[in-house]
């Protein structure tokens, strides 16, 4: 490998956790962490050098962004900790929102908002040239989270800026999470690290499922089915419009918890516990057990820093009285999901779809809360089913707007699977397809694997010598190459 490659910024060069580059420069990583691993500060110096690498070749010279937010945020955490007046705090807290969000809104909805302007004003308005900095939604949050609770007193603000910065830029979750809170990870960069057999079988089989999830399901799927029948949906029959809503849920759940799966089992051969960021979430039986499931590391950061504040403030503006003879709560509890759920939806990206299937989970969730509080079912295998089989279709229904690149093609799509769903011809696509149906029901096998089964793999990783651990992960990452596109896919949520 060319020095000069290896320590340059190339745009066309994404830094993935299923590319050559990341081997190599994991592997050097490994050699320089385990000599420092033992002693706190060349532990932290060593993440923070290679973190920033790592960074700079993800993103480039958005490495001085990053550095600066951090910075500012470090500064701004201390004087909110050290001032005397609630008036002060606020001020320090303010200038740290106005600093994070409006970077996030700048490089994110700049041309959504240009462009909404030139929809309604009706006239020709260029798009800014803007590039979106690898990261900066998860990494935004994890600072925030930080400034917050420094502001709640949850937490005091941490004396060391490196071990700050190390938080705030570490590779494993700085491109797609999952989002840290400084409480659970700053007090792991101070201690020895922990990694006997069982963690190391553990990553072993976290990393392995990771790469199995985006190399083999995920990309492939993707490449060669949802991509096609969602830029096109007027050249395929509604049945195969239909298995590309059925394949994109299993594509986006596998290759963002593929992300997770890697990001926590890295951390954990370093040393670092790092909580599980899903939960089989298609095994959910009800719309809020699903937002227990998905995403859970942005699902408690929404819950903790918006859903609880603005549920709170609601109540207290109610003073437990009845308004239009609806209960405190209740009003906090559908305005809240509203509020938060929308913002969510927008978090994900610049575009009306995203800001509907935002609202689209909030009116589910809100409804499903006054369904339950009138009809009351005994809890049996019948009504669990009947609860799964409705939640997962929502979800589903859910997923089409948010793949759909307009609201046009999600409704084209929709009127083609109710206006030509031809059954006779179902044989005869299966078979043509036979190689995607195969992975679509490997991904659901996959993701709806008893815990049982997945314990005995797990149990068989831990039995086994620590060559044959590597040789293990050598034969899966051998078998994603084998089988994977002419060109490596960057994760989903990468664009987020």
């Amino acid at each position: 490998m060319n020095l000069l490659n290896f320590l340059s910024y190339d745009s066309s060069n994404p830094v993935l956790f299923n590319s050559g580059f990341f081997i190599w420069f994991f592997f050097i990583f490994i050699l320089f962490y385990s000599l420092a691993s033992k002693f706190r500060l060349p532990k932290v110096f060593v993440i923070l050098v290679f973190s920033y690498y790592f960074y700079y070749r993800a993103s480039g010279w958005f490495i001085v962004l990053l550095f600066l937010t951090t910075f500012f945020d470090y500064v701004l955490a201390g004087l909110i900790y050290s001032s005397n007046t609630k008036y002060l705090k606020k001020i320090f807290l303010i200038f740290s929102l106005l600093i994070n969000i409006g970077l996030l809104v700048y490089f994110k909805y700049a041309n959504f908002f240009v462009n909404l302007y030139g929809d309604l004003s009706g006239s020709d308005i260029l798009l800014l040239n803007i590039v979106v900095p690898f990261g900066i939604s998860f990494y935004t949050f994890q600072k925030l989270g930080y400034v917050l609770d420094v502001y709640k007193d949850t937490v005091k603000p941490y004396s060391s800026f490196a071990e700050f910065t190390a938080f705030v830029s570490f590779f494993p979750v700085i491109g797609a999470g999952p989002i840290l809170r400084a409480r659970n990870f700053i007090p792991q960069l101070q201690e020895i690290p922990e990694t006997g057999n069982f963690e190391i079988s553990r990553a072993v089989f976290l990393i392995s499922a990771g790469l199995i999830k985006k190399g083999i399901i995920s990309d492939y799927i993707g490449v060669n089915f949802v991509d096609r029948i969602f830029e096109n949906p007027s050249l395929y029959t509604g049945f195969e419009n239909l298995s590309a809503i059925y394949a994109y849920a299993i594509q986006i759940y596998c290759d963002f918890s593929g992300y997770s799966d890697i990001a926590i089992g890295i951390a954990l051969l370093m040393g670092f516990k790092i909580p599980d960021n899903f939960n089989s979430p298609y095994k959910a039986k009800g719309i809020s057990d699903f937002w227990k499931r998905w995403h859970i590391s942005l699902s408690l950061w929404f819950r903790d820093y918006l859903f609880l504040p603005v549920a709170y403030k609601i109540l207290r503006v109610l003073k437990n009285k009845k308004f239009l003879g609806v209960k405190p709560e209740n009003w906090s509890y559908h305005f809240s999901t509203f509020v938060t759920m929308t913002l969510c939806g927008f978090w994900h990206g610049a575009n009306l779809t995203f800001i509907f299937w935002g609202i689209y989970h909030a009116i589910g969730l809100s409804f499903e809360r006054v369904f339950n509080s009138v009809f009351r079912f005994k809890s049996n295998f019948l009504s669990k089913s009947l609860n799964w089989f409705f939640t997962l279709h929502f979800i589903l229904l859910g997923w089409l707007f948010f793949r759909a690149e307009s609201f046009d093609k999600a409704i084209e799509i929709l009127k083609i699977i109710t206006g030509s769903l031809n059954y006779a011809g179902i044989g005869e696509i299966i078979s043509g397809y036979k190689e995607v149906y195969i992975i679509i029901l490997a991904g659901y096998l996959l993701h709806f694997t008893p815990k049982k089964v997945e314990d005995l793999y797990r149990n068989f990783l831990l039995k086994l010598p620590l060559i044959a651990k590597v040789a293990f992960l050598v034969l899966v990452i051998w078998l994603i190459i084998q089988v994977k596109t002419s060109q490596i896919q960057p994760f989903i949520y990468f664009s987020f």
